[in-house]
């Protein structure tokens, strides 16, 4: 009795939260962007590979900080006579040659931070994607309901036809356009309905989800003017992009490298240990040190070589900064001609919604030709889908400009 009860209690919980979901990533309620983001920041794929590559730098860091593996050498002798013994063993501890492994280490850390970064860069990418995929759909779902709109409006055009033919008062060519014009009014709300579909599937995928997930969206699409000035924008984004910070850490660790190599010409390589020798009547215990000097040459390839190699670093560096202005100076036109595209827009989209009352009052009236009003209902549907159209891309504007300028932050709880 005891078990029904509580097989009875979880039953009523399930049919009384119909929005609770046991499976992994599923999201049974409206999403907004912020959730979005949330989610994608711990399951989309190619962050979490950038997370397990900071973890495998990390491996390695420890690895270079480690000092060389000791050696072990055994002398066995009495083979001949059968009587078979140890006459030597000896431990022996590598040794680099001075400060080199402390560089070696650093370089590694170097390594770690860069994986930070591209941790960083990929999120940039990663949420720049969700922003645009996410008012995307937002723009289909528009679009989606002006495909409708326009289809409904189609066919109550069509049964006007066909009312006045039947009176008399319209050719039977122009019944059969508008059956065209009905039939292509429906092949775009199919289109529309698709291209949502496909959509919500790209955003199921950056989320780590399956494609064919049902997913719905919170927000909505709005238009906030742009606030950005381009005054220090470049000066920012200098110091804040994860791109240039990599290329600074790649600096960092060839200028450290430079210096091993100079240590490495000044310094021996050695190794210290101990032997224990048991040969006949000799027993003895002997304190072993060696010594590799780069006698031939002085290590003087490996120096001109990390010379020319942290040249070069620096060369890529300044280019890259450089790049990096272009990179801002573009994004911020783009995202400025963005914002006044969406207010034009706008302008265009008020006069198409009185465009509408008026066409369709003159040819109820009968002002109005058949094919001038065929015209006008696919200028206005063209207009109110361009709107929305101006308005994604507004957003998608303003996230790479974001994205041009500074790191990504990681949305609010969410740790690397």
């Amino acid at each position: 009795m005891y078990k029904i009860n509580w097989l009875f209690f979880i039953l009523v919980f399930l049919i009384t939260n119909p929005s609770l979901s046991f499976s992994k990533g599923v999201i049974s309620e409206a999403i907004s962007l912020d959730d979005a983001l949330r989610v994608a920041y711990s399951a989309n794929p190619t962050l979490r590979e950038a997370r397990e590559e900071i973890s495998a730098s990390k491996g390695r860091w420890i690895q270079a900080e480690a000092l060389p593996n000791p050696e072990l050498e055994m002398d066995m002798g009495g083979f001949k006579d059968g009587n078979k013994q140890l006459d030597t063993i000896s431990v022996k501890q590598p040794l680099d040659p001075f400060g080199t492994r402390l560089l070696r280490g650093r370089i590694a850390h170097d390594e770690v931070n860069i994986a930070k970064n591209e941790l960083d860069l990929i999120w940039g990418q990663v949420s720049a994607k969700i922003i645009a995929t996410y008012y995307q759909i937002l723009a289909f779902e528009k679009a989606l309901d002006v495909a409708e709109e326009n289809l409904g409006t189609t066919r109550q055009f069509l049964t006007q036809v066909d009312s006045r033919f039947q009176s008399g008062s319209a050719l039977k060519g122009e019944v059969l356009r508008a059956r065209i014009e009905a039939s292509r009014a429906e092949n775009e709300f199919l289109t529309a309905e698709k291209d949502l579909k496909v959509s919500r599937g790209q955003m199921n995928l950056l989320l780590g989800r399956s494609a064919d997930a049902a997913i719905s969206l919170k927000d909505t699409l709005n238009y906030e003017p742009l606030r950005l000035e381009y005054q220090g924008l470049i000066e920012k984004a200098l110091v804040e992009r994860p791109d240039v910070q990599i290329e600074k850490t790649h600096l960092s660790s060839k200028k450290k490298g430079l210096w091993r190599s100079v240590l490495k010409t000044f310094f021996p390589q050695m190794s210290i240990g101990l032997e224990r020798t048991t040969k006949d009547y000799d027993n003895d215990t002997a304190l072993l040190l060696r010594a590799s000097y780069p006698l031939w040459g002085f290590n003087l390839g490996e120096v001109k070589e990390a010379k020319a190699e942290k040249k070069k670093q620096e060369i890529r560096l300044e280019a890259f900064k450089r790049q990096v202005g272009l990179d801002v100076y573009r994004t911020f036109l783009e995202a400025e001609l963005a914002d006044k595209q969406v207010v034009l827009q706008k302008r265009a989209l008020d006069e198409a919604n009185e465009l509408l009352r008026q066409v369709t009052l003159q040819y109820e009236e009968g002002e109005l030709l058949f094919l001038s009003y065929l015209e006008n209902i696919k200028t206005i549907k063209e207009t109110r889908v361009a709107y929305y159209t101006a308005l994604k891309n507004y957003q998608e504007k303003i996230a790479l400009l974001e994205r041009a300028i500074q790191k990504t932050p990681a949305p609010e709880g969410e740790s690397k």
